[in-house]
């Protein structure tokens, strides 16, 4: 087949495929495959673009998956000629695969795999599955601008910070649902809130422990049907997946349902394990979460469970009165009586032997050396982490210039194991190697002060926000690499 009929061939099977996407409901999951027979010859160069594409694939808002795998030979099949090849991906969206569909690394892909192939490929379309349904996944932080040093707007591209990585889960294109029974679904974490978000008042952590668990239908608005019991203060993981840190004056998104969100302290039911007396809470201004005394006066949000459990558990599973004291769980309401949200998986690390450690959890990969770098500005953090690659701190992984990054403050905090300190780690951190329980930089600037970006201080995990020319510790995450 001559280039230029490879290149009809190809702009056919382009429009044959966008009218299909026409048909389709665009807020849909979709997901395919593409199977090559690959000149033997030419096995290295098709490799290789289909690396970049990966690579700038992966990128894109909305893709869940995105990989590439030779064909295994199976035992007793004849030897083939040319080696097969099949690529697979799937998206939150159909809206957003087609971004995917009409970007200009994919057509050059597409234009330039005619002259490696053996015979046409072979495309198949499935229904996809929806990572923001994924039990575990961390998702996007909701930042989508980029902001030098001095907090002057510039363009995202190339400068690795959060608002051009958009790393996670997509959220969904309708955030929430008003059920019109004093209720509100969040279709990103499946957790049912209270609509009205200052029904209580300022109130004491204990009084807002009962409050929460007395809390049902008849008051406050609800006609749901719910029962004493059924309500409760929301854990720390549970608050913070309301957070978008693209927003600001409430720091939730705004088109939200919700009534009388105060920009002001909330309080959560996991507990400071460092110091008991103290309890976690978010302050919905600006977003930082951090803790106060129990018997300090704050505002309260009440959260029950939706049909699956997304938000992972904090790992907290102790409970404490407001005098510190350790305590029986049994009837508190407490973080570590509820324990809410999915569990995590046995192991929650896996070595892989390269550099690098896997969160079972989240699927993030970290490097294993929890410090590469010393102390950095943040601007010298999101180079040092733009520019790592195998062949340096300890990695052996393949890994290029441009895969690894620094993590946004959702990715970072959710290492954080809340029954622990110094460091606050599951198992203590002793799956990496230079773990510091103190300041980590995050990729994430704060949209209303944009010359200051996110912090968490591992040693016992609040996410707080610093002026970008200060210094502070590096980790460096980055995706699983197709295979």
């Amino acid at each position: 087949m001559s280039q230029d009929q490879q290149k009809a061939a190809i702009e056919e099977l382009r429009t044959q495929v966008s009218r299909m996407l026409d048909g389709l409901d665009q807020e849909m999951p979709i997901a395919a495959t593409v199977a090559f027979s690959v000149n033997k010859a030419k096995e290295s160069i098709f490799a290789r673009n289909n690396e970049v594409l990966a690579l700038a694939t992966l990128k894109l808002p909305g893709c869940n998956v995105y990989g590439y795998h030779e064909r295994r030979q199976v035992e007793g099949e004849p030897i083939r000629d040319n080696p097969d090849y099949l690529i697979y991906e799937n998206w939150e969206t159909v809206r957003q695969f087609r971004k995917q569909w009409e970007s200009e690394h994919l057509k050059k892909f597409q234009f330039s795999v005619g002259e490696l192939i053996v015979g046409p490929p072979d495309l198949r379309w499935y229904f996809g599955w929806s990572s923001a349904r994924t039990s575990g996944r961390v998702s996007k932080t909701g930042q989508q601008k980029c902001w030098d040093t001095s907090g002057a707007p510039v363009e995202c591209v190339w400068t690795g910070q959060d608002g051009e990585i958009r790393a996670g889960a997509s959220w969904p294109t309708q955030r929430f649902t008003d059920n019109g029974n004093g209720t509100v679904k969040d279709n990103l974490t499946g957790l049912l809130w209270l609509k009205e978000a200052d029904w209580f008042g300022e109130v004491t952590w204990d009084q807002a422990l009962t409050y929460a668990r007395n809390l049902a239908a008849g008051s406050a608005g609800l006609s749901d049907g719910s029962k004493a019991g059924d309500w409760r203060l929301p854990n720390i993981k549970e608050l913070f997946s309301l957070i978008d840190y693209g927003s600001g004056d409430p720091i939730i998104p705004h088109d939200h349902p919700f009534t009388n969100v105060r920009s002001a302290i909330y309080w959560t039911g996991t507990t400071l394990a460092a110091a008991p007396t103290l309890a976690w809470m978010m302050t919905l201004g600006i977003g930082p979460t951090v803790f106060d005394l129990k018997l300090n006066a704050n505002r309260m949000w009440p959260v029950r469970e939706g049909e699956k459990l997304r938000v992972p558990q904090t790992g907290q599973k102790k409970c404490w009165d407001s005098k510190g004291n350790v305590i029986d769980c049994a009837g508190t309401g407490q973080d570590g009586e509820r324990q809410a949200g999915a569990a995590w998986p046995d192991p929650r690390f896996r070595d892989n032997g390269d550099g690098t450690v896997t969160d079972n959890l989240t699927q993030l990969i970290w490097l294993k050396n929890a410090n590469p770098f010393g102390f950095r500005t943040w601007q010298q953090a999101l180079d040092d982490c733009n520019n790592m690659a195998s062949g340096s701190n300890g990695l052996s992984d393949a890994s290029e210039s441009g895969e690894w990054r620094l993590p946004n403050i959702k990715e970072i905090e959710s290492l954080v194991d809340y029954d622990r300190f110094a460091p606050c780690l599951p198992d203590g951190g002793q799956n990496f190697t230079g773990v510091r329980p103190s300041s980590y930089w995050t990729s994430t600037s704060v949209a209303a002060a944009p010359s200051e970006a996110m912090f968490i201080i591992l040693g016992v995990g609040p996410a707080i926000f610093e002026s970008k020319e200060h210094a502070f510790f590096v980790w460096p995450v980055r995706n699983r690499r197709p295979t």
